[in-house]
């Protein structure tokens, strides 16, 4: 159930488009009358049982029982706005990949889905995990060029392009926006502006080498980490949280993937278990290119990652004065600075 909102009348923002209100009495009463308004055509009930782990500037969730069982409800902050709209898609184009949908109001930001087990962290330890990753991202990697042709469909739901073609004039515009704030409050000082300046054109290098590769751009989820894979066994693992999502070079994706492996199991990028799962996600795009080349480009889109990770998290503190960004250490300025060490 897709849901517009056109007329959103004033009193109705304040209560949803604000998330200091996420926590409050009145949106809570809000979601609970949708919910139970979306559950009750499919013959399900509520049972009061609720809980909200969490409420970011970029989202929030509720988990609540049901006489299916639990169900989460999620509201998207500005700058992640996209995602119900792309769950949508998801669901329809590829529905293995996400959990079951029941309901969504693209205009408020709104999703209702079916739980679908827990996080791969919680189900299983770091040294338990290396044969789950190679499972899921191999189902990814598949869903990734399934989506290769789905460009204005994906675009078309507000996720926000951030391929080869495109980032080297996005990258110019943040060091330039960045440049021109106070270093306290996520500023750039003057050296690291001239020193990102002087990176960008490597950084075009980059984005062209990606640009000419035979991997077609697709959707990448920008922050496939094992908080964000519900795993219930090889055949039921889904991925959750695509607010960071974005269209470009599929490849982008291993940024944060084998960096969280990487870390939760205290080992190198470059360790055999990190390269195995690699490899694993690379073997859907052997049809399209080597091993070589592929490696290759894996290599080149994790330099140039750390400009569309800036951005994602532009995107999702967007309502958070600048000054507010210390508490997640400034990280538009701590991802872009990390072109520097590329």
């Amino acid at each position: 159930m897709t849901e517009q909102l056109p007329g959103a009348t004033a009193a109705h923002r304040t209560v949803t488009d604000h998330p200091d209100a996420w926590c409050s009495v009145a949106f809570h009463d809000q979601v609970r009358a949708w919910v139970d308004e979306r559950l009750e055509s499919r013959g399900i009930r509520l049972t009061g049982e609720w809980s909200q782990p969490h409420a970011r500037p970029w989202s929030s969730a509720i988990r609540l029982g049901s006489t299916a069982g639990p169900v989460w409800f999620k509201v998207n902050g500005a700058g992640t706005r996209h995602e119900p709209a792309l769950l949508r898609l998801l669901a329809d184009r590829v529905p293995a990949l996400v959990p079951e949908v029941l309901a969504v109001s693209t205009d408020r930001g709104w999703s209702l889905t079916r739980d679908a087990g827990p996080m791969l962290r919680e189900a299983l330890s770091p040294s338990e995990s290396w044969r789950a990753w190679e499972s899921v991202v191999r189902e990814y990697a598949a869903a990734q060029l399934e989506l290769a042709d789905a460009r204005d469909a994906v675009l078309g739901a507000g996720v926000p392009e951030v391929s080869p073609a495109t980032l080297p004039l996005l990258a110019r515009r943040l060091v330039a926006e960045l440049g021109e704030l106070p270093v306290d409050i996520g500023g750039l000082s003057f050296e690291h502006t001239r020193g990102l300046r002087a990176m960008l054109p490597r950084l075009d290098a980059w984005c062209a080498e990606l640009d000419a590769a035979p991997v077609p751009d697709s959707l990448q989820h920008d922050d496939l980490h094992s908080g964000n894979i519900c795993w219930s066994g090889p055949a039921a693992a889904t991925v959750i949280d695509w607010g960071d999502a974005s269209w470009g070079s599929p490849v982008a994706t291993m940024l944060c993937t084998l960096a969280s492996l990487a870390r939760a199991a205290d080992v190198s990028t470059d360790s055999a278990p990190v390269l195995r799962v690699r490899d694993a996600y690379l073997e859907a795009f052997t049809t399209l290119a080597t091993r070589a080349e592929l490696v290759h480009l894996v290599d080149l889109a994790v330099r140039a990652g750390c400009v569309t990770r800036a951005l994602s998290w532009r995107a999702a503190v967007r309502d958070v004065p600048a000054s507010g960004h210390e508490e997640w250490e400034f990280p538009v300025r701590s991802w872009l600075l990390e072109l520097l060490s590329r």
